[in-house]
């Protein structure tokens, strides 16, 4: 996978009616992809290769709504029509995201609040009439185990703990 900075969101409408708040007109480079998706924040994005061999793009969103924050994820093929997505977010739980980074060419490591990670993979799910891709989110157990991982986790302990002490 690699990260990218081409999409952008529809926040505002020029002709004056508020933007759907649960799906937002989704741009690359400024011009509209005539796909819509979850979330109000691009979190992250990423140009990927998908099971079939093709290239597509995974964009990381969220609503950034205090204190119940989720995390939207949306597979798009290579024309921007949206092949799949999932969601991390649970009733009256955070899942506030802290960073993220390509582990593989199928392969995203989220690290969120605290010692929460999850590896975002991009799969195949196979039918007898079809392979079509699909998001699979996998809790990682060990994740001090991975230096980079380890580095993020004491990056933000470091970071609360300094926060602590202005407090």
């Amino acid at each position: 996978m690699q990260q990218i900075t081409g999409f952008s969101l529809l926040t505002a409408r020029t002709d004056g009616l508020e933007p759907n708040p649960l799906k937002i007109s989704l741009y690359f480079n400024g011009q509209p992809t005539h796909t819509f998706i979850a979330g109000r924040v691009i979190e992250g994005q990423y140009r990927c290769v998908l099971p079939n061999n093709t290239s597509g793009y995974l964009v990381i969103t969220s609503f950034d709504c205090p204190f119940e924050e989720s995390t939207e994820f949306s597979l798009l093929d290579e024309g921007f029509k949206l092949i799949t997505t999932t969601s991390l977010a649970q009733m009256y739980d955070s899942f506030l995201l802290h960073s993220h980074w390509p582990m593989a060419d199928n392969r995203v490591r989220l690290h969120y609040y605290g010692q929460f990670v999850l590896d975002l993979v991009i799969t195949a799910s196979c039918s007898w009439l079809t392979t079509r891709p699909k998001l699979k989110l996998i809790e990682v157990v060990d994740p001090q185990s991975d230096p980079q991982t380890a580095a993020a986790m004491a990056e933000l302990a470091q970071r609360l703990a300094q926060i602590d002490k202005i407090n």
